[in-house]
């Protein structure tokens, strides 16, 4: 049976296609059924974007993506606004155009209109339906990036709500809509969005001239607060307001016409002009009077007031019902939304069915959900209405929305259940919900995870009786985490831990808190770690996402311990649990640690292979920008820099690794990304930036309470400075930073198994006696930290103190034992996966590689193999010297306005003052230049700029 819904023009549509959402009062039109049962047109209705993906009955299915930022299809008002539409295209597009008034007149019509209209010339138009979700400036940025997949499908899908920062998301949105000319953005319900920090965005669009091609059309019922005078005076504001929506005369003759048959022209124009051309009030009356044999009285008894119209018609539908509907309509009016199974298990009613299948039969204004008529929901105005007559009578609407979510938490639909328990006004009931669905486990359940579901009851929890919900508190404390608030989730986890006094809820107590140490940086015991191995011998009565999770934490603390093996063995394992429990969500964290292992295993294409399935899933299932994507990218990036290719590591950084820095990160993705940062700036010879690039990122690991980080950033600071040529500044700084160097005989500091990144003390003070010329001191410090050390270190360590082993033999005069040594790392080692650890070091102790292959006949597959570790230098352009050597300049752009300067015969006050830098940067920049051309005064620097190319 179809269920006939007549529903006032422009005015009602459903806003999402899941029932089960809050409501919202969405755009100003909606699907039209006629009185005979039959479709008046077909209708593609307009779906705002859901946080959650609901289950409603079998017969509710998915609308496409396409079809959610479509906009309503206009045949069904009868009418076209033909006029004003070609005003429109005489007076030529504006940058902005404001479509202002009150609900009911047709605003989302008109401009559905024009929005095709558009199209139809050839021109890329967008339609952005909004909700009072978009208020939040990262919504409402996500909102309109949603949309434009339409016009540019291949950027991806829709992004993660809680993933992105609004910086970045407003950066994004400005390439994209740069890449699309010219454009016409329809944002649809803008007053539902309209706040300081919406404003604040929308100015600023309008005022980038790199987007001047885009033009902005706001439907609205208040007139936008931010400034417009430049715009007007520019001659490039329009605005549309009552006046120009209202029907005229004819207009209103024409929508009349074929439904209230009896009506003369007279008495139409009379209604429309007491109307004063409100489209829903004249759509209203047309219901009223289209099967009303005394229509001379309904029109005679309007009285055209504008503020009670709404009210005024709703009643008079809502008297002229049986009493058994206008009960039905008053005991469900607290709903999102019903549907037949629904209505039949909580309302008491044994006729609620029955009631529910004659909806159709009233000519009410309901908006169906799906195509069969098995959910729908009232519209806003009159719902608005029947809750107001429910409160009249004494109806408990909290009663039936507590029963609504008992009947959706039955049929697993916990998100669902989760809403209604929130709109009864009862956050204890959603904690016992989430309890009994799993609790903390739902964070990790489903494609995208269930983080949403805990962050809403967040706000709540001052409501809640935590202690009567471990579970659910473990929730709350993880995903205060995964957000960075550290603090909250050390307090919900202290009154979970309290309320865990059974053997079994002990169990997830443990796991959750091995997971919180990755978060706060906190060193998991031996102990612990054995006990949750204990934990997973007993895994017949444990349930599959709790056993996956802690797979996930015994692969990642064995991974921090270099315990490479165990740690691809566990991580293999917890992502196939993941996913033989329908996470997905979890399983996609397993990417970050066995591509951990697999880079420090040696095995390079193993590593970046699994961050690009991760990059993939994560843009698939969650969106660009979000947390997983950001990690994938910081951790591709690392392996990237690793084989000197700065440059797409270098663009992935450039977002990501902010990104991370304020949200769900941990200790080694931070420390992941900041050594790639530094990598790709040294092989790019810029150490200016690379110091800048410290100090941002310090600043990142204090304010999250990262001490190791902190600390593993002094070290490369110390070890830029090596670098640069400051000697005893690094070594002062060392001292000072937490590696003095009487720390490089402690045997736990130095523990290169626990340091999977960054230098240890014996490692730096090697390197600063080094620089000094004190082969004696730094030999002695590299040989008793090899020899200290319990296990073999990971491959890239070995690299890299086998590289420093050979500089030290190179400064002793060892050549034979240096070639001997350089044999055996290239052999036995895939330096080349690795070679950023040569480029490193510096353009001379490469050139003296090559000079010790050449003077000491090592085998030739040795030669070949460090040819291709030095084949690729960074942004570095090599030249051949007179002794047949090659070199580089590998100046920065700035250090070639130095050397230019420098070559006129400029004092370092006067390059300063051009150049606008204190005499401490040219300085530096001096230093630079000498090392990288390897001179040691400013006229051969400048000699040898003019021979190699910097001065050619």
């Amino acid at each position: 049976m179809f269920i006939a819904i007549l529903l006032p023009i422009g005015l009602f549509q459903p806003s999402f296609l899941n029932p089960t959402t809050l409501p919202t009062f969405g755009s100003e039109s909606a699907t039209l059924f006629s009185s005979s049962l039959r479709f008046a047109k077909p209708v593609e209705d307009v779906i705002h974007r859901s946080q959650s993906a609901f289950l409603l009955e079998q017969t509710v299915e998915m609308v496409t993506y396409q079809t959610r930022f479509q906009p309503p299809a206009t045949g069904y008002f009868h009418i076209s606004r033909r006029s004003l539409l070609q005003h429109l295209q005489r007076s030529g597009s504006r940058r902005l155009t404001t479509i202002l008034a009150p609900a009911g007149y047709g605003k989302t019509s008109f401009a559905a209109q024009w929005h095709n209209l558009v199209k139809e010339h050839g021109e890329d138009s967008v339609w952005v339906p909004l909700d009072p979700a978009d208020c939040d400036q990262g919504r409402f940025l996500l909102s309109l990036l949603d949309s434009l997949q339409i016009v540019v499908p291949e950027e991806g899908r829709g992004l993660d709500v809680s993933s992105m920062p609004v910086a970045a998301l407003y950066s994004v949105l400005v390439t994209r809509l740069c890449r699309i000319e010219p454009l016409t953005l329809f944002l649809d319900d803008y007053h539902f969005a309209q706040t300081d920090a919406i404003e604040a965005i929308i100015a600023k669009l309008l005022a980038a001239a790199e987007l001047s091609h885009v033009r902005f059309v706001l439907i609205s019922r208040s007139a936008p607060r931010f400034p417009t005078s430049v715009l007007r005076l520019s001659g490039e504001l329009r605005q549309i307001g009552v006046a120009d929506l209202s029907f005229s005369d004819s207009e209103a003759q024409e929508f009349f016409d074929s439904a209230a048959k009896g009506l003369t022209h007279e008495q139409i124009a009379r209604l429309n002009r007491r109307t004063e051309g409100w489209a829903v009030a004249l759509q209203m009356v047309r219901v009223l009077v289209a099967e009303n044999i005394d229509r001379t009285t309904i029109l005679d008894s309007f009285d055209g007031n504008n503020a009670e119209m709404g009210r005024y018609l709703s009643e008079q539908v809502f008297s002229s019902l049986p009493e058994d509907m206008r009960r039905f309509l008053t005991e469900t009016a607290a709903l999102p939304a019903i549907g037949r199974a629904l209505v039949a298990a909580i309302s008491g009613r044994d006729d609620a069915v029955a009631l529910f299948s004659r909806l159709g039969e009233c000519a009410l204004p309901i908006a169906v959900l799906d195509g069969q008529g098995t959910w729908v929901r009232y519209h806003p105005v009159f719902n608005s209405f029947l809750k107001e007559e429910a409160e009249r009578v004494g109806f408990d609407a909290h009663a039936i929305l507590r029963k609504a979510a008992r009947w959706f938490e039955v049929r697993h639909d916990c998100d669902a259940a989760v809403r209604h328990a929130l709109l009864a006004g009862d956050a204890g009931l959603a904690a016992e919900i989430i309890e009994n669905a799993g609790g903390w486990r739902r964070v990790y359940t489903t494609t995208r995870g269930g983080a949403l579901l805990f962050e809403t009851l967040i706000a709540k929890a001052a409501e809640i009786t935590l202690s009567r919900f471990p579970l659910t508190t473990l929730g709350l404390s993880v995903v205060s985490a995964k957000a960075g608030e550290l603090d909250a989730a050390n307090h919900y986890l202290v009154i979970a831990e309290r309320a865990c006094n059974s053997d079994e809820l002990k169990r997830d107590f443990r796991v959750v808190r091995v997971l919180l140490s990755l978060y706060t940086d906190r060193w998991v015991t031996a102990g612990d770690l054995s006990a949750l191995e204990a934990d997973l011998v007993n895994e017949n009565d444990m349930e599959l996402i709790h056993r996956a999770l802690a797979l996930n934490m015994l692969s990642y603390n064995f991974l921090i311990r270099t315990d490479l093996e165990r740690a691809l063995h566990y991580g293999q394992l917890a992502m196939r649990a993941f996913r033989d429990g329908g996470a997905d969500f979890g399983a996609m964290h397993l990417y970050t640690h066995i591509g951990q292992a697999a880079f420090f295993s040696g095995d390079s294409n193993g590593a970046a292979d699994a961050y690009r399935c991760l990059i993939t899933e994560a843009q698939e299932n969650i969106g660009k920008g979000s947390d997983l994507d950001a990690v994938g990218q910081v951790l591709l990036s690392e392996v990237l820099s690793m084989r000197v290719e700065p440059d797409p590591g270098s663009a992935a950084l450039s977002w990501a690794l902010p990104h991370l820095e304020r949200h769900d990160t941990w200790f080694d993705l931070l420390a992941a990304g900041f050594m790639a940062q530094q990598r790709v700036f040294r092989l790019n010879g810029d150490l200016l930036a690379a110091d800048a690039a410290i100090d941002s990122a310090r600043a990142a690991a204090r304010r999250r309470g990262f001490d190791r980080l902190t600390k593993l950033i002094d070290g490369e600071r110390a070890t830029l400075l090596i670098a640069a040529g400051d000697v005893e500044e690094a070594a002062r700084y060392a001292d000072m930073s937490g590696f003095p160097m009487r720390g490089g005989d402690a045997e736990a500091a130095n523990n290169l198994s626990v340091h999977l990144r960054g230098c240890v003390p014996a490692l730096l003070w090697a390197r600063i006696h080094a620089a000094r010329g004190d082969v004696v001191r730094a030999r002695s410090l590299l040989d008793r930290l090899v020899v200290q050390q319990a296990s073999k270190p990971h491959i890239p360590r070995r690299i890299e103190l086998g590289l420093l082993d050979i500089r030290l033999l190179l400064c002793e005069g060892r050549l034979d034992i240096a070639a001997t040594r350089l044999s055996d790392l290239m052999l036995s080692l895939p330096v080349a996966e690795y070679r950023a650890s040569i480029h490193i070091e510096g353009v001379e102790f490469s050139d003296s590689l090559r000079r010790l292959v050449v003077g000491m006949n090592v085998p030739a597959v040795v030669a070949q193999r460090l040819s291709r570790a030095l084949e690729c230098g960074g942004s570095s352009t090599r030249t051949v010297g007179s002794d047949g050597v090659p070199k580089s300049d590998g100046l920065t752009d700035r250090e070639r306005s130095v050397m230019r300067l420098l070559s006129a015969g400029l004092s370092n006050k006067e390059i300063g003052r051009r150049l606008k830098l204190s005499d401490n940067t040219v300085k530096f920049h001096l230093r630079n230049i000498f090392s990288k051309l390897n001179v040691t005064t400013r006229t051969a620097a400048v000699m040898a700029g003019r021979d190699t190319g910097p001065l050619a």
